[in-house]
C-alpha cells in the first residue's frame, strides 16, 4: 500500500476535525440520525436499479485490491517470467514452458503459456486472451460506472433529505420546541451528500479507473510476450516489448507510447 492514501485519509481526518470543533464546536451537533441513515441507504439501493450486486462486488474488490497492493511488483514480476521463459524456449524449446507454468502467479500469463503448451496457433491465442481483457476491463468499468453515479446521487440523495426537513419544520411552526429536528436534517442531509460524494464515492470510482488503466497495461504486455513466446522470438525482441510497456509507464502513467516491432 502506498503513502498517498495514508495521507489523504490522514489529511482529510484531520481537517473535518478541525472545522467541526473550531472555536468551541461539538460533533454532536452535525450528527443526525435520520440524514445518515438516508444517505448510507438510498446512494446503493438506487444504483441497484441499474446495477447488479455483481458490478458492486467487482469493484470492491477491485477496489480493495488497489488500496492495498501495487502493480510495479505485479509487472515486475511478470517481466522476469517472460524474461526467464524465452531463455528457455530458445536453449530447450517450447515444450520447457511446463517448468515455468507451476511458478506463474498472474493468472492471464499462467493461461497463455497453457495455450502455448496446448499448440494453440497464434490468432488462436491473441483471441482468446483478447476476449478475457476485454471482459476483465468490462467489469471494472462497471465497477467504476457504479461508483461514480453514487457521487453523483449522493448530492440529489441530501437534497431530498433537505427538503424533508424542511416540509417537517414548517409543519411543526406552531410548536417552535420540535422545529430542531427538521432543521437539523434539512441542513445536515446536504452536507452528508456532498461529503459522500466528494469524499468517498467520487475518488472510489476514480482510483477504480486507474487501477483498470494500469491493469490492462500488465495484460497488454503479457499478451504480447505470450505471442512473442509462440513465436521463439529472441530475448531482444522481448526486451523491445519490456522496454515500450515499462517507458509508457512511465511517461503517463497510461498506456505505452508505442508498439515493439
Amino acid at each position: 500500500m502506498g503513502f498517498s492514501p495514508i495521507i489523504g485519509i490522514v489529511g482529510l481526518s484531520y481537517a473535518l476535525f478541525f472545522v467541526f470543533n473550531h472555536r468551541g464546536g461539538e460533533f454532536k451537533g452535525f450528527y443526525d440520525e435520520a440524514s445518515l441513515v438516508l444517505l448510507a441507504i438510498a446512494p446503493p439501493c438506487i444504483m441497484m436499479l441499474s446495477h447488479t450486486l455483481g458490478d458492486l462486488w467487482t469493484g470492491v474488490q477491485v477496489l480493495v485490491n488497489a488500496m492495498f497492493t501495487t502493480k510495479k511488483g505485479v509487472q515486475a514480476e511478470v517481466i522476469d517470467t517472460l524474461t526467464m521463459a524465452s531463455q528457455l524456449v530458445r536453449t530447450e524449446g517450447i515444450g520447457a514452458l511446463s517448468k515455468v507454468k507451476a511458478r506463474v502467479k498472474y493468472p492471464l500469463l499462467r493461461d497463455g503459456i497453457s495455450l502455448i503448451l496446448n499448440d494453440f496457433s497464434a490468432d488462436e491465442i491473441k483471441h482468446n486472451l483478447s476476449a478475457r481483457i476485454d471482459a476483465k476491463q468490462a467489469r471494472m468499468h462497471l465497477g467504476s460506472s457504479l461508483f461514480e453515479n453514487m457521487s453523483k446521487v449522493c448530492p440529489a440523495t441530501g437534497m431530498m433529505g433537505t427538503l424533508i426537513g424542511l416540509a417537517r419544520m414548517l409543519a411543526e411552526l406552531k410548536d417552535p420546541s420540535a422545529i430542531g429536528g427538521g432543521m437539523a436534517m434539512a441542513i445536515i442531509g446536504t452536507l452528508y451528500g456532498l461529503m459522500l460524494g466528494t469524499v468517498l464515492y467520487g475518488p472510489f470510482g476514480e482510483k477504480i479507473s486507474i487501477e483498470a488503466e494500469k491493469i490492462n497495461d500488465i495484460d497488454s504486455l503479457v499478451l504480447e510476450g505470450v505471442l512473442a513466446l509462440k513465436g521463439k522470438k529472441s530475448s531482444v525482441h522481448l526486451r523491445d516489448i519490456v522496454s515500450t510497456y515499462a517507458k509508457g509507464d512511465k511517461s503517463r502513467g497510461g498506456g505505452p507510447q508505442k508498439r515493439g516491432a
